[in-house]
């Protein structure tokens, strides 16, 4: 069994350099032999980090997420009420799935089941989490007024990152406009008047 490793060196190592192969050779054609060749360490090592390639997987998924955080960002903007934040969050995400080329590499990558599975679950574990703590700064501030919003947090994480996503659902227009539609009065009648003008002529330019 490995010494422990308190700096966790070896464990970012096989982090960074799992991230490097996947965009280099994509998802599929990684497996944990040729990360631990390419980072010099035994399998034991591996897992003694990582208990499975699934794992690791989502780890990866995680991390790309946390480098390019919405939630950050909108945090460093001032002057901004929590509902404005959380509005600024939805505009970015979209206008990054709106840029051709990343729509292309996270369309590849979401046709992977274990990497959809850990996106889904990063929807859960991590959005989720950074969206019901705006929910909650927007009861103090009086921007919303959410009756429960760990619930209304998970709900809108998965229905933005997932059930309106048009790489993941495909759709004609017409259905996709109903669906944002629908999620703006889903979001007013919930406390959360999300849907400025601007908003909603981002989302339903998404799937022309």
């Amino acid at each position: 069994m490995p010494k422990h490793d308190p700096t966790e060196k070896t464990k970012s190592y096989i982090l960074t350099t799992a991230t490097r192969l996947f965009q280099e050779r994509g998802w599929e054609y990684v497996n944990i032999e040729d990360i631990v060749n390419e980072v010099g360490v035994t399998r034991g090592a591996f897992y003694h980090y990582f208990k499975s390639r699934d794992e690791l997987v989502y780890a990866v998924v995680a991390q790309m997420y946390l480098e390019n955080n919405p939630f950050t960002i909108a945090s460093k903007e001032k002057g901004l009420n929590a509902l404005e934040k959380l509005r600024f969050v939805c505009k970015h995400d979209f206008n990054q799935q709106m840029n051709p080329a990343m729509a292309k590499d996270l369309k590849k990558a979401l046709d992977n089941p274990v990497v959809f599975k850990s996106h889904f679950l990063l929807s859960v574990n991590y959005s989720a989490t950074f969206i019901e703590k705006l929910l909650l700064e927007g009861n103090e501030d009086g921007s919303m007024n959410v009756s429960y919003p760990k619930q209304m947090a998970q709900t809108l994480s998965m229905l933005f990152n997932m059930w309106l996503d048009p790489d993941i659902l495909q759709m004609p227009h017409h259905e996709y406009v109903d669906k944002i539609l629908f999620l703006e009065k889903l979001c007013n009648s919930l406390g959360v008047p999300l849907f400025d003008e601007e908003l909603l002529e981002i989302t339903m330019s998404c799937n022309r």
